[in-house]
């Protein structure tokens, strides 16, 4: 996975900020993108194969916004604060096709959004490797040993970890999807306190049957451990947050 963020700043270690601009799309074609209190609009860009864009996104909810590519699409998550406008850069890739962008508030609204090139009528995209830049690692994402593990299960559609709360620090997270056919993620959300949230860091896309891990450092607060996979993504039709893919967790 690639690592955009607009600021062009990249993290270091676990919280260490430094300026590490990206010049994927620079010069390209400016496509706004605006987050609102019902979605994102638009809902497809009509693109062409190997064109350099500049996804302007612009959140003028009271609400922190994500955007990201799915299924295939190389474009790492980016965090909008509310009332922010960001500025990704992005190269479509030289196959046509439909190229598939989240944009999303945690457990609330979302939004696919469609690159199509070339037509980009065909369906799913074709696997993007296309190199669009540097940026951050997720924040909260760390290397090393943790201080103690969480292990969750996913099942459809529920979130059970076998800890309800830990101590602040570095917590490794291992989820196991119990599903027979259906792809979950396990998100790390912190709970702000308008009621809102922050993603620290997530699994994403583990196949029915599969499992993956992460090491987060963890601060204390109230958090939600969720799968917030949302129709037209993965293969879902419902939204997984809202069909009750979510938990409460404490980190003291």
């Amino acid at each position: 996975m690639l690592r955009l963020i607009p600021s062009c700043l990249a993290l270091l270690g676990a919280v260490t900020l430094a300026a590490a601009c990206s010049s994927a799309g620079e010069g390209g074609r400016q496509v706004q993108i605006t987050q609102g209190d019902q979605g994102c609009t638009p809902a497809s860009v009509q693109v062409t194969p190997g064109e350099k864009l500049q996804l302007v996104v612009e959140n003028v909810t009271g609400k922190t916004y994500e955007v990201e590519g799915i299924d295939g699409t190389q474009l790492e998550e980016v965090l909008v604060p509310e009332g922010r406008t960001r500025t990704v850069g992005y190269t479509v890739p030289d196959q046509a096709g439909t190229y598939k962008v989240k944009c999303y508030s945690p457990g609330d609204v979302s939004t696919i959004i469609e690159l199509r090139a070339g037509g980009g009528a065909g369906g799913d995209s074709q696997p993007d490797t296309t190199a669009t830049g540097a940026g951050p690692t997720k924040q909260g994402v760390t290397l090393g040993e943790a201080d103690t593990t969480v292990s969750v299960k996913l099942a459809d559609f529920s979130v059970t970890p076998d800890k309800a709360s830990v101590s602040a620090g570095r917590v490794k997270f291992t989820a196991e999807n119990l599903s027979d056919s259906l792809v979950h993620e396990l998100a790390v959300l912190k709970v702000k306190d308008n009621g809102s949230f922050d993603v620290i860091g997530e699994i994403e896309d583990i196949p029915a049957g599969d499992a993956g891990s992460v090491v987060l450092e963890l601060t204390a607060g109230a958090y939600q451990l969720a799968c917030l996979i949302v129709p037209g993504e993965a293969g879902s039709t419902v939204d997984h947050y809202t069909e009750g893919m979510h938990t409460d967790f404490l980190v003291e």
